[in-house]
């Protein structure tokens, strides 16, 4: 078996950053969406118990 050159272990390690970056970007995003949900959730119930403690109209 030939010794991989240059260009062929710089390719291999560019696919290795791209599909890393790919991933850490996915990651980064899934806590996002959760983070806004939970947000938004949070949100949801503060609304909800300030509106049980107005009198009724």
């Amino acid at each position: 078996m030939q010794e991989p050159d240059f260009w062929t272990t710089s390719a291999e390690a560019m696919e290795l950053t791209i599909e890393g970056n790919r991933l850490i970007a996915r990651e980064i995003a899934d806590l996002v969406i959760t983070l806004w949900h939970r947000l938004g959730a949070g949100l949801t119930a503060m609304m909800n118990i300030e509106h049980r403690h107005l009198p009724p109209i």
